[in-house]
């Protein structure tokens, strides 16, 4: 939500912000690189550079941009994504979300993947969550927290494929979100890899992977949003596979 889950303005010029960041193709221009001065003494020009072009992949697809500052907004028309669609730049630990608004500045090689809205419905209580997720556990904790764990089918791409998943929900929640998952034990991918952004941590005593997953802003619905829905975004992190 592989969340960890993640809208602004242009400053009131009244204009396009991605007009000024757009893919635009460069033409060289020839400069002297040398400066002769009044006494004839020769001097280095200091030579402007030109962008360089660079690659980036979009959901795996590759795209040939002619700047590396490009904004959100520009990245979802080049690669088709619905602008309603999450945008993530990964990151090693932690992948950054780029709203529509938001100017980046990307390297060669960057990858980036889309995720669409969460379908959020009609407020349930806790008792109201699907069949699959109907056995779980509810432990109160100080601060007026509350843990869920959860007997988990994670399905293909990750082993164990059956794990304890807890949830932590904040004291005002439903108004406040959920933020990030554990299970325990540990999995690893298929190819037997850590999944991106993952890390041991201790809870209730015990040793859990946490995963950094967020939703992305203005996801969640105060008064409507509810446990269901954020289970359907762990869901989306795990069928990532990675």
């Amino acid at each position: 939500m592989e969340g960890n889950g993640d809208e602004r303005s242009d400053g009131g010029l009244n204009r396009d912000p991605a007009a000024t960041v757009r893919p635009r193709i460069l033409k060289p221009v020839a400069v002297n690189p040398y400066l002769v001065t009044g006494r004839g003494v020769r001097h280095e020009r200091e030579v402007p550079k030109m962008h360089e072009q660079i690659a980036v992949f979009i959901n795996k697809q590759k795209f040939e941009l002619s700047n590396a500052k490009q904004i959100g907004r520009a990245l979802k028309e080049v690669a088709h994504i619905p602008l309603d669609d999450t945008l993530f730049l990964e990151r090693p630990h932690e992948d950054e979300v780029i709203a529509n608004d938001t100017v980046v500045t990307l390297k060669d090689g960057d990858h980036l993947h889309s995720q669409p809205p969460a379908n959020y419905g009609a407020p349930v209580e806790l008792e109201g969550l699907p069949g699959n997720l109907k056995k779980c556990r509810v432990v109160p904790q100080p601060g007026e927290w509350t843990f869920v764990i959860f007997d988990y089918a994670i399905g293909h791409g990750y082993r164990p494929d059956q794990v304890q998943l807890l949830v932590k929900l904040p004291p005002l929640f439903p108004v406040a979100a959920p933020d990030m998952f554990w299970v325990k034990p540990s999995v690893v991918t298929a190819m037997g890899a850590e999944p991106r952004g993952t890390g041991i941590e201790t809870v209730l005593a015990e040793a859990w992977q946490r995963f950094s997953w967020h939703l992305p802003p203005g996801a969640w619905k105060p008064g409507v949003s509810d446990l269901r829905d954020f289970m359907r975004c762990v869901r989306a992190r795990f069928d990532r596979k990675d």
